[in-house]
């Protein structure tokens, strides 16, 4: 893209809404198996603290401080399921929007439209978003 806002094309803008899906894309990837070793955690410790007040071989204590840290592992998998699908519907609404404008309907006011609205930027790490781009806070 050029420094002239002008000078972006629809083609550009469509090729910056599927980069910005494959990115998200990778993140996605990389937080769901985050989740998935998460939740496998998660069940391997049901087993030990089932086992261990089915046996009776521990201290109630220990047992109740077992549930507890199960149970704080279940919040934090719910958030990152929380995350992913808010990454799958950011993922989505890029794809769209690159659909849209090959087809030449949208432009650039539509592109940081859409990135207002969900707050794209928050989304990206060091990658830059036009938005970013536009508001001077595209990078760290």
């Amino acid at each position: 893209m050029s420094d002239d806002a002008g000078d972006i094309s629809r083609a550009e803008l469509a090729e910056y809404c599927r980069t910005q899906a494959a990115i998200l894309a990778g993140h996605l990837d990389q937080r769901s198996a985050e989740l998935s070793d998460l939740l496998e955690e998660i069940e391997q410790d049901t087993a030990n603290a089932r086992t261990t007040l089915t046996e009776g071989s521990g201290p109630e204590t220990e047992a109740e401080a077992t549930i507890a840290e199960i149970e704080a592992k279940q919040e934090r998998a719910q958030a990152e399921q929380a995350a992913i699908d808010d990454y799958r519907t950011l993922a989505e609404g890029y794809t769209d929007l690159a659909e849209q404008l090959a087809e030449g309907s949208g432009d650039l006011e539509t592109v940081l439209e859409f990135e207002i609205d969900t707050d794209a930027p928050t989304y990206f790490d060091a990658e830059t978003t036009i938005l970013g781009v536009a508001t001077g806070e595209d990078r760290d």
